[in-house]
């Protein structure tokens, strides 16, 4: 099976690591809080807007991915993993240039909007260590 695995790294977030040394104690809690209450739901919608729809005639009258909720989002501790559900694993093949898209240029949809979710979770995340500073 084609795998691919992306991480963001938190290069210039310097007030989110502050807050996060502030609350310590409290960072993991508040950390898993808001990546399930918002943080994998805003990657799935940032890569689903990047998911490229292919001609009609190839798609044969069927609904395209894009429209039909494609992603799931499996959370773990300090992290989310975003993946195709299994009806739909070959979006995968235009984000990797693999199978129908082997010579094809590799699209990165996923890649690219991950790294677009990195500065809306990112002000998640410091509105959640404010709202502990208020409590």
């Amino acid at each position: 099976m084609a795998y691919n695995r992306w991480a963001v790294t938190l290069v210039g977030q310097d007030a989110l690591l502050i807050k996060m040394q502030n609350y310590s104690s409290q960072s993991e809690a508040v950390i898993n809080q808001v990546l399930k209450e918002s943080g994998g739901r805003l990657a799935v919608d940032k890569i689903t807007n990047l998911i490229p729809i292919s001609k009609e005639e190839l798609r044969r009258g069927h609904r395209h991915a894009k429209s039909s909720k494609p992603l799931s989002v499996q959370y773990f501790n300090l992290g989310f993993r975003v993946r195709p559900k299994k009806k739909f694993e070959y979006i995968k093949y235009p984000d990797l240039g693999i199978g129908t898209s082997q010579y094809n240029q590799p699209q990165d949809f996923m890649q690219r909007g991950l790294q677009m979710t990195v500065s809306p979770i990112t002000e998640a995340l410091i509105r959640g260590f404010d709202e502990l500073n208020r409590k």
